[in-house]
């Protein structure tokens, strides 16, 4: 899917669902990798992000997979832990 806006123009109105403007957003994304956006204001391990959402890490690594190769996630490697951060484009999504 290819969202194109004009330069200078701003974001796209998003319409509010019944439950809140995530709503939308969990049902293009599905739930869990939305909780999962939603869980990331600053970086975190695979398994904080799991104790989060009470999934195993098993869980969250294929989430995180999906959303990397969607450009929504970076992840960065220091020693045995793997860091989780938030892309530009997922805080766009997230507004």
């Amino acid at each position: 899917m290819v969202l194109a806006c004009p330069a200078g123009a701003g974001l796209p109105p998003v319409a509010e669902g019944a439950d809140g403007p995530e709503e939308p957003l969990a049902g293009v994304l599905g739930p869990t990798r939305a909780a999962l956006l939603r869980a990331l204001p600053a970086p975190r391990t695979t398994t904080e992000l799991a104790r989060a959402l009470g999934v195993s890490a098993a869980t969250v690594s294929g989430h995180t997979a999906a959303l990397r190769a969607a450009g929504l996630l970076a992840t960065a490697r220091t020693g045995r832990s793997v860091h989780h951060s938030r892309t530009a484009v997922a805080e766009l999504l997230l507004r």
